[in-house]
């Protein structure tokens, strides 16, 4: 590459003042000269530079694309190979193992899940844990029903034990299932969720253990954090209420899952108090507490109910009472608040209003045999149980208004038609009608 401009040569020596003077002034031009051209050349070879890594991308994307590996969720695949299982694997296998290395032989992965069922001894367990990225890591799901899942867990918390910094700065998600476990593993639980970072966890779902109380200890550092909040299936020796330190405040919470193995009482105020706490109610999809029965006076109760209309973007709902004290009015005016939300049953102690028809309720064609018998009235009568409330659906529809007669006929009423097309097709364009024999209520299903 030549120089733009043309420099001028300087005779070496000069006798005469003036020509000194002269060439001094055409060397200094000749210098301004040469720094342009050298700032030129200089952005010239920045944009080299830029063009030539966008194209090695380019090409990187490419041979991505060509190759198996490319096509495959990276994040969502966790590698717990020996040096023995990796000569065993294909070659598409094999790059995708070494894709998934760092340049220090770390296992890059996003999302930590339980290695399969296999004997895994607490050395293969350590070597596995110490091979890991865990900064990187964002969820961690162990399964103690896995040989894997409890040598897992012990190498674990050896990890975090013998760490002086947490290593688990980018954990968001936490699912543990304990399958009845106790002893060691539950001290390995405790020690591992003792080294997170207060209130970084945004997902918890933990299942199978012994007791709440347990539970509630492993949970307790991250309510602030927490945004879907699930705990199920206690397999024995469960307390028999729910007590303050069990269902901590949750000021971020988006999703409410608390089903434990058998009825377990919570005080409406306690509830209430809880639910009143979310910041941003509009942002809950899910309050499921299909066995926690809510006790308290009337009073109280009504209190609950207009605290849950406030959450107006639920997808399900489902409440269980020691007996509900509302009219018959104030129960259709609650249901007709969730009005978008299609599957509904209630009688005089439970709520179930969702988005989905429940998988345990009769079928749709057991309900109406043909889609043109779902009326406003016929949905009126399936979804609350009006014997249970002491009266009758015909009663208690002539007392509706004008206005809610034409909420249940043209909003409700249609959603369910659409439940029906769409979990019944054949039904539907079948000439055939479809006759069902023993009860097609809802009404005496509960939860």
């Amino acid at each position: 590459m030549t120089i733009g401009a043309k420099t001028q040569q300087v005779p070496q020596v000069i006798d005469d003042y003036e020509a000194i003077m002269h060439n001094k002034t055409v060397i200094e031009a000749n210098i301004s000269i040469l720094e342009q051209s050298l700032q030129r050349l200089a952005r010239q070879k920045e944009q080299l530079l830029i063009h030539r890594t966008l194209l090695v991308q380019q090409a990187e994307k490419v041979r991505i694309s060509k190759c198996p590996i490319g096509k495959l969720p990276m994040e969502s695949i966790v590698p717990y190979l020996s040096a023995v299982d990796v000569c065993n694997m294909s070659a598409t296998c094999s790059l995708f193992h070494r894709k998934c290395k760092s340049e220090c032989g770390e296992t890059l992965v996003s999302h930590i899940t339980t290695p399969n069922d296999r004997t895994v001894s607490i050395a293969d367990a350590i070597e596995m844990v110490d091979s890991i990225c865990w900064p990187i890591v964002e969820s961690i799901y162990i399964d103690a029903k896995r040989p894997s899942g409890k040598a897992f867990m012990e190498a674990l918390a050896l990890k975090v034990t013998d760490s002086t910094t947490t290593i688990l700065s980018s954990l968001r998600k936490l699912k543990i299932s304990a399958a009845a476990q106790s002893g060691s593993f539950l001290k390995n639980v405790f020690t591992f969720v003792a080294s997170l970072e207060s209130n970084q966890l945004r997902e918890i779902h933990l299942s199978g253990f012994l007791s709440i109380g347990h539970v509630a200890s492993i949970y307790r550092g991250q309510a602030n954090s927490l945004e879907k909040f699930k705990v199920d299936y206690f397999v024995n020796g469960h307390e028999s209420e729910i007590v303050p330190d069990f269902l901590p405040i949750m000021p971020n919470l988006r999703s409410l899952v608390y089903d434990v193995a058998d009825v377990t009482e919570i005080p409406v105020e306690l509830l209430t108090q809880r639910l009143e706490a979310v910041e941003n109610k509009a942002l809950v999809e899910e309050i499921y507490l299909p066995h926690v029965q809510i006790t308290g006076d009337a009073i109280r109760i009504r209190e609950l109910i207009d605290t849950i209309k406030s959450f107006d973007n639920l997808n399900q709902l489902v409440i269980r009472f020691r007996h509900l004290p509302l009219s018959v009015r104030e129960i259709v005016c609650f249901r007709e608040t969730f009005s978008s939300l299609p599957a509904c049953c209630i009688s005089d102690h439970f709520v179930v209003i969702q988005k989905n028809w429940c998988s345990w309720w009769p079928s749709l064609p057991e309900v109406w045999d043909r889609a043109d018998k779902i009326t406003g009235l016929s949905v009126f009568r399936e979804q609350i149980d009006f014997e249970s409330l002491g009266t009758s659906a015909t009663r208690e529809w002539l007392k509706l208004t004008g206005e809610q007669k034409n909420l249940w006929s043209t909003m409700i009423a249609p959603q369910v038609v659409d439940l029906y097309l769409k979990h019944s097709p054949k039904m539907v364009n079948s000439t055939a009608s479809l006759r069902t024999s023993g009860s097609s209520s809802i009404r005496a299903v509960s939860v």
